[in-house]
Formats: C-alpha cells, sequence, structure tokens
C-alpha cells in the first residue's frame, strides 16, 4: 500500500505531536523536570512547522516563509533548552528564539525568499546547530550512568549530520527536501528518518528522565539523609566489593570502627540539632583525611566505618590516629577507633568489623580518645596511639 506525499507529511505531524504531548503528559506527572515539558513543546512545535512548510511546500506565502519555519526553528531550540535543563544547566531562551529570529530577519529580503536553495540551506544550518548542541549538552551528562543518553546522542548527531549534509548538497536532494527535480521514492525514504527520530527521541527523553528518578532512589537508599556518607548497606555493598577486588591483586586493607565519645552527653547537655552538627563536622573531618579511594560510611548513631584499600596495618594507624587528632582540635570533641587489617583477621568484611568492633571496645575501656589495633584472635590487642 503506497501513501501520497501529504498523507505521509500528516502522519509525521500526527507522530510528532502525539511523542509532545506524551512528553508533555509525564511532564505533569513529574513537574520538577522541566526538560520533559521543553521536550514536549518544542516537539510540537517541530511537528507543527515541518507540517505547514512541506504541505505548502510548492507556494510561497506566508505559512510557508513566515509562519511554519520559525516555528519548526523554535521548536529545536526549546529542545535544545530541554536539554540544557535536563543536564542541570540553565536553559537559554534568547538564544533558542535566536533562529525563528534570524530567519524572520531574513525574510524581510526578496532576494532571500526567492532563493529556493538559500532558503533550505539556511533552514537546515539552523536545525543542525540546535541538534547538535542538544547532543554536547547530553555528552557533558552530569548523571553518566544514564544509559539511554547514548542512543540519544547517536541520533542526534545523525540528526544534525543530516541535516548540514542537506545543507551543502541541496541542490541535489529531491524536492521537497532540496531543490532537484521531485524522486517519487523521496517522501517514503525521508518520511522513514524524520518518523524514527520523532518517536525514538520522544521515548529516549522519558527514558532517561525515568532512569535518573530510579538512580536517584538508589542513591538515596545508600545515603546517611543526615551526614551525607554511605549508610550502612552501602558500606556493605561496594565495601564487600572492593575488598575483593583488593584480594585479587594480592593487597592489604583495613578496617575502621570509629565512635564519638560521650556523644548522648552532648544530646542531653546541648540538644540534638548540636549532636547532629557534631555528627556531620565529624564526617567533613574524617573525609579531608581520608582518600577519594576509601569507603566510608556511617553505621548507625554516632559509630562510623571505615574501608582503606591497599593499605598496610601501620599506614592504617597513622590515618586513624590523624582523624581522631584533627577532630579533637577542631571539634573539641574526641572520637575512639578500633583498627584492624587482614593481616588479624580474614579476608572477610564482616570478621574485618567484628574485629576492630573489639578493638574499638578496648579504646573505650582504656579511656577513650585513643586509636586500638586488633591483633590476630578475638582478644588479643594491642595499644597503638593515646591522646595526647
Amino acid at each position: 500500500m503506497r501513501f501520497d506525499p501529504t498523507t505521509l507529511f500528516a502522519i509525521i505531524g500526527i507522530v510528532g505531536t502525539t511523542g509532545g504531548l506524551l512528553l508533555l503528559f509525564s511532564w505533569l506527572q513529574e513537574r520538577t523536570v522541566t526538560a520533559l515539558a521543553l521536550w514536549g513543546v518544542g516537539l510540537i512545535c517541530v511537528s507543527t512547522g515541518v507540517a505547514l512548510v512541506i504541505m505548502r511546500a510548492p507556494v510561497i506565502d506566508v505559512w510557508t516563509i513566515y509562519v511554519g519555519p520559525p516555528i519548526t526553528y523554535l521548536g529545536y531550540g526549546l529542545m535544545w533548552c530541554g536539554a540544557r535543563s535536563f543536564e542541570g544547566r540553565r536553559p537559554l531562551y534568547g538564544w533558542a528564539l535566536a533562529g525563528a529570529a534570524a530567519w524572520l530577519f531574513a525574510a524581510q529580503f526578496d532576494g532571500f525568499v526567492a532563493a529556493l536553495t538559500l532558503r533550505m540551506s539556511a533552514g537546515s544550518l539552523v536545525i543542525a546547530a540546535y541538534t547538535l548542541a542538544a547532543a554536547f549538552e547530553y555528552w557533558h551528562a552530569r548523571d553518566k550512568e544514564l544509559i539511554s543518553r547514548w542512543p540519544a546522542i547517536v541520533l542526534l548527531l545523525f540528526h544534525a549530520v543530516f541535516f548540514a549534509g542537506r545543507a551543502v548538497l541541496v541542490d541535489q536532494v529531491p524536492f521537497p527536501g532540496g531543490a532537484a527535480p521531485p524522486d517519487p521514492s523521496w517522501p517514503y525514504a525521508g518520511s522513514v528518518f524524520i518518523l524514527l527520530h520523532y518517536f525514538c527521541m520522544a521515548f529516549l527523553v522519558m527514558n532517561m528522565a525515568k532512569e535518573r528518578a530510579e538512580l536517584q532512589q538508589r542513591k538515596t537508599a545508600l545515603i546517611d539523609p543526615l551526614t551525607g556518607a554511605a549508610n550502612r548497606r552501602a558500606f556493605f555493598e561496594s565495601g564487600e566489593r572492593l575488598l575483593r577486588r583488593t584480594a585479587a591483586d594480592g593487597q592489604s586493607a583495613a578496617v575502621l570502627l570509629l565512635d564519638l565519645d560521650l556523644f548522648k552527653q552532648v544530646n542531653d547537655t546541648f540538644g540534638h540539632q548540636t549532636g547532629d552538627r557534631v555528627l556531620c563536622a565529624f564526617c567533613e573531618t574524617a573525609t579531608a583525611v581520608l582518600r577519594p579511594t576509601d569507603v566510608f560510611a556511617r553505621l548507625g548513631g554516632e559509630e562510623f566505618a571505615c574501608l582503606l584499600p591497599g593499605v598496610s596495618g601501620a599506614e592504617a594507624l597513622r590515618i586513624a590516629e590523624r582523624v581522631r587528632v584533627d577532630f579533637e582540635r577542631r571539634q573539641a570533641a574526641t572520637v575512639s577507633i578500633g583498627v584492624a587489617t587482614t593481616s588479624e583477621a580474614a579476608l572477610d568484611l564482616t570478621a574485618l568489623i567484628a574485629a576492630a568492633d573489639r578493638a574499638l571496645y578496648q579504646a573505650k575501656a582504656m579511656g577513650r580518645n585513643r586509636v586500638e589495633r586488633a591483633q590476630a584472635g578475638p582478644a588479643a590487642l594491642t595499644s597503638a596511639f593515646a591522646a595526647a
């Protein structure tokens, strides 16, 4: 079954408008994702503008010069703003209007209106520029984990290259896509390309928003809401993986178990808000000492843990002592720390935690504000540092 070009481009308009409406519907469900609204409105503008131009292509009138093209270029500008908004950058609405404004300015000159190839090349370059800019925004993504951004980038780049090529080869492209004599096969090939772009981009934009929401939920489930540090679940999940990699590389590792001294008295004397500030201050102090490769987490209450991959027992003791000294100096509060390494416990995170816990218990029993290291066996401990 064959369709005439008018029917094909009517289908394009319907598909593009439907995709835009679906994006707007998704935005109504999640108002914080402005990108969905921008892409939705942009896609509706593009499909409407293209339909106006194509369905009246043989005629040079108000619709094909002053209405259809500016609406189309505005739509591409809005979609670029949607890409910026999605990546946490401020939408530049002035630049989104620039393509349409430049077109309307050029349309004031009779020579521009009369030159079909010039109009097609100029319009193609505007579309290519906005599309390439949108691909650039997704390339510099803030969430590298989003899988959907890669096919979106590829599709946008392909779209940009297509229109850049059209601008250069406009004399060879059959009408209505170019200025060459009409070719009966062109409307079908062009329709497939445009339909694919509209449909896939609407799907990918919605899917990226969904992926980000799921990613944020997973991150929230692994982060302590007060301090911003990893929580117990995150510590054991990432710690087990890191410990296996460390063992595979033939390296040692250490676990620090850290507990703020007399923290209940802080809460009872100064209030829970002060206690919360002390917890946050301790996290800042500890993370300033630790390396990016270390896994630091709040296990609960005033208890924290840290996995140090690739360190010896002596190095682990130095790191723990520096955390203890820095915290006491900056906050006038103290912390007791138990240290266990893979040389004193089985190569297992639970076993290391248990050994560090015994060392921490010994540090508390010996007066607090000190670092103790576990030795092989459940009860053999040695004192490493004492408070000055």
